[in-house]
């Protein structure tokens, strides 16, 4: 970003370009890709921009490579994964009564499909040390460079010019 703003390109209207970019490949994928709202996938977007600065995607990949082989990449993935960790923010939690509770539970006879157990969520807010995870659809208190881009005005357009 700082390169092209150093060359006079207007790099915020390249970005929203990318984006856009990003935004039709997932909306061509939407119905491939499971719902899963309890996990996340990192993709990576090969972009490159031509001498129009007009994106184009050359490839996704799934679980793209973390491995660090220069200075580039140690700054890049160091940022992606530190911020990826902040905006996953998995709770912090107590191993061996983890482990006491699904040791305690695997030894229970099944009573029911429809017994409760009524002492299951004090159980867990132990093991969690008191602290509950974030809700589905809460967005996240430290994203980082993170940026959400759907729902958006852009989504939105694109839902309506794009037949399912």
């Amino acid at each position: 970003r700082a390169r092209l703003e150093r060359d006079g390109v207007d790099a915020p209207a390249v970005w929203a370009r990318i984006e856009r970019l990003v935004l039709k490949t997932l909306f061509s994928v939407q119905d491939v890709i499971p719902a899963n709202p309890n996990s996340f996938e990192l993709l990576g977007f090969d972009v490159l921009i031509d001498s129009d600065l007009r994106p184009w995607l050359i490839e996704v990949n799934a679980s793209p490579s973390l491995a660090r082989e220069n200075d580039l990449d140690y700054k890049v993935k160091d940022a992606l994964v530190a911020d990826t960790l902040r905006l996953v923010d998995p709770p912090a939690f107590d191993r061996e009564q983890l482990a006491a509770l699904l040791q305690s539970k695997m030894g229970e006879r099944s009573r029911s499909r429809w017994h409760v157990d009524k002492q299951l969520p004090a159980q867990i807010h132990r093991v969690l040390l008191g602290k509950a995870p974030r809700q589905y659809g809460e967005p996240p208190a430290r994203p980082g460079l993170y940026k959400r881009i759907a729902p958006s005005s852009d989504y939105d357009d694109i839902c309506r010019l794009l037949p399912r």
